[in-house]
């Protein structure tokens, strides 16, 4: 097993990690690139995320210039382009876009894709784009609020924003990550003295071995939750609240509004209701959606 190394916190870790780990990827087991494997994706992601044909409005921006930032495997980019919007997806890694690419040409799409630093888009001009749509991506940047900035320069006067952070007031931050996954990695790190080396593997031993890198505070509240929902080697994946959310982008956006999902219960409990899901996925989900417009 690959012994894992976290490295500093900065745009340069956040490419190196998701360029190895291409996002979704591993939710298929259709060759990767090829049209099954698009297709099988995207079935995966709408049955397991439903909220999103509710809270993205993909067919509303017919002949619209949308920008996606982190546009990981193009799910949601062909969706804006089947339905007619202009399309640009950026992504940190060239993984992200030349995957992208390969799924808009097994479905005839045209679209734009670049290599680019949300926090620096030097191929775009001012006032380009009528929407910047980003799903999960933002949160694991070092500076969010650099990528705010230049997310409202290439909006058009009056355009949209739609973006999705972690959200953390939610199970997943409270119940999930910080009590259970840090209560089950302690228990790993205690018991692996004793433990058969045939076992000393998964996910639990990179996070072992995160703790002997780095000590007592891989554990701590603020650093353990980065390590968490993408991976042990993920360095950067923050969570907000609303009223955070509220500061970081009022200097930016106005009518801010948001919505909160995903709560997968039914994916593993299947017989739990769909109705108390929703409920409860709207007010203690992982996914806070941000919807707001440039001033």
């Amino acid at each position: 097993m690959a012994t894992p190394v976290l490295t500093v916190k900065n745009v340069e870790s956040v490419r190196d990690f998701w360029n190895a780990h291409p996002c979704g990827a591993q939710f298929t087991k259709a060759p990767f690139g090829s049209s099954e494997f698009f297709r099988e994706y995207s079935q995966f992601r709408y049955h397991s995320e439903w909220h999103l044909n509710d809270l993205v409005p993909f067919d509303q921006y017919c002949g619209k210039h949308v920008l996606e930032i982190g546009c990981g495997l193009g799910a949601d980019g062909t969706q804006f382009a089947q339905n007619g919007a202009l399309y640009t997806g950026v992504d940190l890694t060239e993984a992200a876009t030349d995957a992208t690419r390969l799924h808009f040409q097994a479905l005839g799409l045209p679209g734009t894709f670049k290599v680019q630093n949300a926090e620096r888009m030097v191929d775009f001009e001012d006032e380009m784009f009528d929407l910047v749509y980003s799903h999960g991506v933002l949160h694991h940047l070092p500076h969010l609020d650099n990528a705010l900035s230049e997310i409202r320069r290439v909006l058009v006067t009056g355009g949209g924003i739609i973006i999705m952070l972690y959200h953390r007031h939610s199970i997943n931050y409270y119940i999930r990550i910080q009590s259970w996954m840090r209560f089950k990695v302690l228990a790993y790190f205690l018991a692996r003295p004793v433990m058969p080396k045939q076992l000393h593997r998964g996910t639990l031993e990179l996070h072992y071995q995160n703790i002997r890198r780095m000590g007592p505070k891989y554990l701590s509240s603020t650093e353990f939750p980065h390590h968490c929902t993408d991976g042990p080697e993920c360095p950067i994946a923050y969570s907000y609240t609303k009223p955070e959310i509220e500061r970081l982008f009022s200097p930016y956006f106005i009518n801010l509004r948001f919505a909160v999902a995903h709560l997968p219960i039914h994916n593993t409990i299947p017989f739990f209701p769909v109705k108390i899901e929703r409920f409860l996925a709207s007010r203690v989900g992982w996914y806070l959606f941000i919807y707001g417009e440039k001033a």
